[in-house]
Order: C-alpha cells, then structure tokens, then sequence
C-alpha cells in the first residue's frame, strides 16, 4: 500500500534526512550495496482465475534463477530490490513483479552520490 501511493519513497527520504541530521549517516562519498530478495506469493493455478488469469496476486510473476547448487529454482512472487550503504541503512528500494530482470532496476536505485556501488552479476545491463 504505501509502495503504491508513493509513500515509501517519502518515509525513507524523511528517516533517512533525519539519520544525516543526527550524524548517524553520511552522504557525501557514499558507497551503494544493491541487491534484490524474491518475495513468494500464493501460487496461482492456471485457468483458475478470470479468463485464466490469477487474480489472487495479478501483479506477480514466475521467476526463474539458478541455485548455488546449480539448479534452477522458480518461484512465483515478487522481488524487492534494496540499495543499502555499507552500514546497512536503507537508502532505496523498489519493488516489482518476479519475472522482470535486475538489470531494469539499477538507476532508479542509484542515489547520485555514490563514490562506489557494488551489486552481483544479475545488474549488468
């Protein structure tokens, strides 16, 4: 929901302002950590919405990604994608469906002051 609206973009802007206020983070020079997390939502059977579309969670996506043991593993969900500074604070997020590549979502996580930003493999564009 706040995602949605827009809202959570303005509360981690404000928190954020607030931490750079008090000292507690910097932001000049920064260094970016990017990384995206799958978010698994109820898997929907095929045919079993409206006009075979699921309509429990139309927004998400099957993704496909190989494991560390070198198979292939799908999960139907969602992915949120994260830009955290090396302490760990979050600095951006964007969320969107699985089934879209990494790749699509490094600049709108970028702040425009990093010195460095380090993400895997999947963000090459």
């Amino acid at each position: 929901m706040l995602e949605k609206n827009g809202l959570l973009t303005k509360l981690q802007e404000d928190i954020n302002n607030q931490l750079a206020e008090q000292g507690l983070i910097i932001r000049a020079g920064e260094v970016s950590i990017i990384d995206a997390s799958v978010i698994e939502a109820k898997n929907c059977r095929p045919n079993k919405g409206v006009d075979g579309q699921c309509t429990q969670d139309p927004e998400a996506a099957w993704n496909v990604k190989n494991g560390s043991d070198g198979k292939r593993k799908s999960t139907y969900g969602f992915k949120g994608h994260l830009n955290v500074d090396e302490d760990g604070f979050i600095k951006k997020t964007d969320f969107g469906s699985g089934n879209i590549h990494d790749s699509q979502y490094f600049e709108g996580l970028l702040t425009g002051n990093e010195e460095a930003a380090y993400a895997d493999s999947a963000y090459q564009s």
